[in-house]
Formats: structure tokens, C-alpha cells, sequence
């Protein structure tokens, strides 16, 4: 038997190099998700309730974030700086607020877990949960969801109270926003409850809610 002399043997921390880099990653990758939750904490504010309903704001602008403007005109924006294109999107509220005063104007939160079912001219049925922004969003091409459609928003209270808010009026497009912004100006003869064009919009209609929610939820 030929004998290994001490030079020809296999380093003994080869197992230790082999081990090292994946414990670097390990410890990478945890200081990232902690750098990650405290930069998207840093894209938040936090506000009393005169200001906010929800006490939470968006102040990180165009940073990229399923969080990012509510209440803002999702689709159209998206479309104009070049974002991941949406058939239709929004924000749904806690609070019945007419003048937008503690919704719309401060890009305030809404409400996180609204049930938000789209029913197509084609009967595809679409449904998803606002996020704790209170944002809400279905992919894919705006010519690919077939109009006009019907939208309810359904939401689970605390004390499982269950809500139920249906939209009578049939839009053609998907940007909730255009008409649920208070201030907007309507198209003439374009009125609630009816079938709307593409670029018709319903003046005075409030921002999207749900409730009622407790303030600061």
C-alpha cells in the first residue's frame, strides 16, 4: 500500500472553504431582507388621523412598489412610465370621505384585505385582495379585459361583519382612479349607474370604500 505523505494529502480546511462562502450568502442575504423591510419602512409615513385615515402615507414617489401612490390612476400612469401594464387597478378605502380629505390627497393608505371581484362583458371572472396599501391590481394587457365590466369590493370586518359594495355604474376602462378622485371633471351626460365609454368620466364619484373601518387599520 502506497503510503500519502503529509504533503499530498487534501488541505484540512478544505471543508471549512466549502463551507465558508455558504455562510457568507446566509449572512448576506439576511442583512439584505432586513435592508430590504427597513427601506420599504422608509417609503411609508406615519400620520395622525386628521391627516390619514389609515395613519400611513406614501411619501417614496416613483420608487418602485406594489405600495407605491395610492388612490393615484394606476393604469394610466403605468402606461406613461413604462411600468408592468395593468387591465385594472385601484385603491379601496375604510372610510366614506367625499372631499378625498383623509384618503386621495395625502396619498394616504386604504384598506389592506378588500376582496375586489371584476366581472368581464365576456364573463371571465377576476378576483384579488388590496395590499396593506389598500392597492389592488390585475396584470396583463388593457385591451385583454373585456368591457364594460361590474365591480363589487367585499370586506371582513373585526367583528365579522361582512360588507358588500357594488359598483352600478359598468366602466370601460380599468384606471378606477379617473372617476374616483374627487375634483375631476366629468364628461357631459356621462352619469353613475350607467354603461361608460373609454374616456367618459363620472364627476363626484368618492374615493373607493369599504367599511366601516376602524381608523389607523
Amino acid at each position: 500500500m502506497r503510503s500519502i505523505r503529509g504533503d499530498q494529502r487534501a488541505p484540512a480546511r478544505a471543508a471549512g472553504a466549502t463551507a465558508a462562502p455558504l455562510l457568507l450568502a446566509l449572512c448576506l442575504g439576511t442583512v439584505y431582507l432586513s435592508c430590504l423591510a427597513a427601506c420599504s419602512e422608509d417609503l411609508v409615513d406615519e400620520t395622525s388621523p386628521d391627516v390619514c385615515y389609515s395613519q400611513k402615507r406614501w411619501i417614496g414617489k416613483l420608487t418602485a412598489s406594489e405600495e407605491m401612490y395610492p388612490g393615484h390612476e394606476c393604469v394610466g400612469c403605468h402606461r406613461e412610465f413604462d411600468g408592468p401594464e395593468f387591465m385594472a387597478a385601484g385603491t379601496i378605502y375604510g372610510v366614506v370621505d367625499p372631499e378625498g380629505a383623509v384618503t386621495t390627497d395625502n396619498d394616504c393608505f386604504g384598506v389592506e384585505g378588500a376582496l375586489v371581484t371584476i366581472t368581464a362583458a365576456d364573463g371571465q371572472v377576476l378576483q384579488t385582495r388590496t395590499n396593506r396599501a389598500g392597492n389592488f391590481y390585475f396584470e396583463g394587457r388593457e385591451e385583454s379585459l373585456a368591457k364594460p365590466f361590474k365591480v363589487v369590493v367585499q370586506y371582513t370586518t373585526d367583528d365579522d361583519a361582512l360588507t358588500y359594495q357594488f359598483m352600478n355604474t359598468s366602466p370601460s376602462y380599468g384606471g378606477c382612479a379617473r372617476c374616483h378622485t374627487p375634483g375631476v371633471q366629468g364628461t357631459p351626460d356621462a352619469v353613475a349607474g350607467a354603461v361608460l365609454g373609454p374616456d367618459e368620466v363620472v364627476e363626484g364619484a368618492y374615493p373607493i370604500f369599504t367599511g366601516p373601518v376602524p381608523p389607523g387599520l
